[in-house]
Order: C-alpha cells, then sequence, then structure tokens
C-alpha cells in the first residue's frame, strides 16, 4: 500500500462513516489503523466487512461509486439496487480507484455480522476489529500474506 492510498482509504472511510454505513474495517489495514508502525508494504488492501443486507450494500455502492471507485462483484460491474439473490454465497463486493482495493465483504465463513460488530473497536473515528480478532483471523487463514504480518507482529511484540 502506498501512502497515496492509505490517505484515499481514509478519506473513503470517513465519509461512509459520515453516511451512516454499518461496517467494520478488518484485516491489516485495520491493524495498521491500530499499531502506525506496521509497515505500508504488509497492507496489500482495505477489508471491510459490513451486514448481509442489500439496501446497506446498495448504500454502500452508491457512496464509492460517488467517490469515484469502480464497484464489482465477481469482477462484474454491479447493477443498483441489490436484490438478495444477486448477493447470495459471492461473498463480497470489490471497489477499486487509482491501484487502490476496497474489499467489501458481507459473507465471512469465521464470524457474523453480529459476533464482528460486538469485536470492533472505535479509533479515530473509525470501527476497527480489535486486534486480538484479526491476529486470530490471519492464524486461522494462514494465506503467505497472513504469515508474513504475523512474523511481524511477533517481532514487534518481542522487542
Amino acid at each position: 500500500m502506498t501512502a497515496a492510498h492509505e490517505r484515499l482509504y481514509l478519506r473513503t472511510l470517513h465519509r461512509l462513516v459520515a453516511a451512516g454505513i454499518p461496517f467494520g474495517i478488518l484485516g491489516t489495514f485495520a491493524l495498521r489503523r491500530h499499531c502506525p508502525a506496521l509497515p505500508r508494504r504488509l497492507v496489500a488492501d482495505c477489508d471491510l466487512f459490513l451486514p448481509p443486507d442489500p439496501a446497506t450494500l446498495t448504500a454502500l455502492a452508491r457512496q464509492l461509486q460517488a467517490g469515484g471507485w469502480r464497484v464489482t462483484l465477481w469482477e462484474q460491474p454491479v447493477t443498483l439496487p441489490f436484490q438478495a439473490a444477486d448477493l447470495t454465497s459471492k461473498y463480497y463486493l470489490r471497489a477499486r480507484q487509482a491501484g487502490a482495493v476496497l474489499d467489501c465483504s458481507y459473507e465471512n465463513d469465521y464470524l457474523s455480522w453480529p459476533e464482528f460488530w460486538a469485536a470492533c473497536q472505535w479509533h479515530h473515528g473509525l470501527p476497527l476489529l480489535a486486534p486480538e480478532a484479526i491476529l486470530h483471523q490471519k492464524a486461522l487463514v494462514a494465506r503467505p500474506a497472513d504469515r508474513a504480518v504475523l512474523r511481524w507482529w511477533q517481532q514487534a511484540v518481542s522487542s
């Protein structure tokens, strides 16, 4: 993630909060908000989690499009408003702008929306999943990028 992408994400996220869109931030971007020493090079994108509600996801897509993001569902441009059948088992919307990627999940194999929201904390005006929950999810998924973040975190905590 570049510094420009980070600024774009932050502007966008604060606009979503101001618009009243219910969401929380998870993944490495959220971890970096909790711990700014986490290197940008370990942050690939910005991950959001939202309730699986077509009206909420339609409002999200409209806000993102108004901000210049290109929103897709399974790499296809979205047609609004969403219907429940459009979204079932598709897991997330993806938004792109100037090389930045927002993955907006509404289905999660590890957390339901109520469980997720209960584990979020407001930090500098943004709803972030708690660091312990992020690290736990990264350990469960254990992709190479997740393992790199976990190694960095372990070294940072040990220092």
